[in-house]
């Protein structure tokens, strides 16, 4: 399982933060000498691994006013190591597994220790001994987050099939991958054809909204995505499940999907980028109207538009084009030049599993998603990996622009995700100098992605 995660999504949850079933926060606990603090900070490891994984943030704690940085901050930082903390695991946690541990910057540049906790575990992790007079901590007891959010033993005959249903999918999921491991077969796009107009028609309304926002903003700005840009857009066909419009937000914010660094419909809460509703439609468009407006990286001014009936749009400029590649990789990268070579999987796998998420959450039976994928300024960018620069150079691309399109069942895409994005995504890398994408670094790209959190 993988604990890394991106520097982005980690600053995320100091950006008003709020405890989710995911995310915890603790006060400055002594992980050195306490033994409590040590049965505390494992109970929740516990129940956060069970859950299927998260963030424990440290130092943090709840006021009326919301949550704030605890007392007692230590003058450094070395008391919550990622040796440390991987020390608790292996004494409270049955079987143990590897936590990461960043020090993250909230908005005022104060760090504060993150610790990622993994899941996708095939069998439930048990407390291998008690806490201190065997409080907080019960031995061989088996915590899970509950509503609150909150940890806690897990009781109920529905807790229990929720964590073994979670157990099994892993299971299953390891299969799978094995499986493609030794074929690398492919999933047949439904050859249904749909009425193309609905979807034309949502495109075209999301483009002219898009322009009319980005009309008044300074010439050659971050936001206008000059240099090049992705446009993801889909329709979800089948029976609409009778949804008050005051639920629509709480909706949208349980199927959004956190693999990556800045998701796609990403639904932040705090006030500036906090979507609205606009013309029956929700409708976002992150840090653009700051007044910092100038200095902001296309990467962090996305735009979305989702239609209850099931209609999405989101348009996002390219990673490789923003001032943060410096730090992602080695060298100086001049925007419009380089393409990465993982970016692309990572963001249509994101998007599709998104629209299965909606689907699920906006209509009842059998559901079917046409996607179209659209990619702009590619001429003349190399295509290269950011991180680490391996490719030489060489494959260029010479067209601007393409369009990709897919029919699939609803159903399909998260047990087939790298079945379905491979022959959607190999014309794109093939325009450049006829580059042929590998199917096992799709599966292997979209496996780690989907194990990050």
């Amino acid at each position: 399982m993988m604990t890394n995660i991106s520097a982005d999504r980690l600053a995320e949850l100091l950006i008003n933060p709020r405890e989710t079933l995911e995310f915890e926060v603790k006060n400055w606990l002594d992980l050195q000498h306490s033994n409590e603090d040590k049965a505390v900070f494992a109970k929740a490891l516990l129940a956060i691994s069970n859950h299927g994984g998260g963030f424990i943030a440290l130092g943090l704690q709840e006021t009326a006013d919301g949550i704030m940085e605890a007392e007692g901050r230590p003058v450094a930082l070395n008391g919550y190591s990622q040796d440390l903390v991987n020390g608790i695991v292996r004494n409270y946690c049955d079987p143990p597994f590897h936590c990461a541990v960043h020090f993250v910057p909230n908005p005022e540049d104060v760090l504060f220790p993150i610790v990622v906790i993994p899941g996708g575990h095939r069998t439930p992790i048990r407390a291998r001994r008690a806490g201190p007079n065997e409080r907080t901590v019960t031995n061989n007891a088996i915590y899970v987050r509950k509503p609150g959010p909150r940890s806690e033993i897990l009781q109920s005959a529905q807790e229990w099939d929720d964590l073994l249903g979670r157990c099994f999918q892993n299971r299953r999921d390891e299969m799978f991958d094995q499986i493609r491991s030794l074929i690398a077969g492919a999933v047949t796009p439904i050859n249904q054809p749909v009425e193309p107009a609905r979807l034309d028609e949502w495109i075209s309304g999301s483009w002219a909204r898009w322009q009319s926002l980005v009309e008044g903003l300074p010439e050659n700005v971050g936001p206008r995505l000059m240099h090049g840009r992705y446009c993801f857009a889909y329709e979800i066909t089948g029976d609409l499940r009778q949804i008050e419009p005051g639920h629509i937000d709480e909706v949208l914010r349980q199927s959004e999907v956190r693999y990556t660094g800045r998701p796609p419909f990403a639904y932040f809460t705090h006030a500036g980028i906090a979507p609205y509703p606009y013309d029956g439609a929700v409708e976002c468009w992150i840090d653009a109207q700051r007044i910092d407006v100038e200095e902001l990286s296309p990467v962090y001014s996305d735009f979305w538009r989702i239609h209850p009936e099931g209609l999405a749009f989101q348009l996002t400029g390219f990673l490789e084009d923003g001032e943060d590649v410096v730090r992602l990789g080695r060298h100086r990268i001049e925007p419009g030049t380089v393409f990465d070579i993982s970016i692309p999987i990572l963001k249509v796998g994101e998007v599709l599993l998104h629209a299965s998420n909606l689907a699920n959450a906006l209509f009842e039976g059998p559901t079917t998603i046409q996607f179209i994928a659209k990619f702009e300024g590619l001429e003349g960018r190399s295509l290269k990996d950011i991180n680490r620069l391996y490719y030489p150079g060489d494959d260029i691309a010479r067209q601007n622009s393409i369009v990709l399109k897919t029919h699939v069942d609803a159903n399909a895409i998260k047990p087939n995700l790298p079945e379905i994005v491979h022959p959607l995504l190999s014309p794109l890398y093939a325009l450049f100098n006829f580059f042929e994408l590998p199917m096992t670094f799709v599966v292997e790209k979209l496996r780690q992605m989907t194990r990050r959190n």
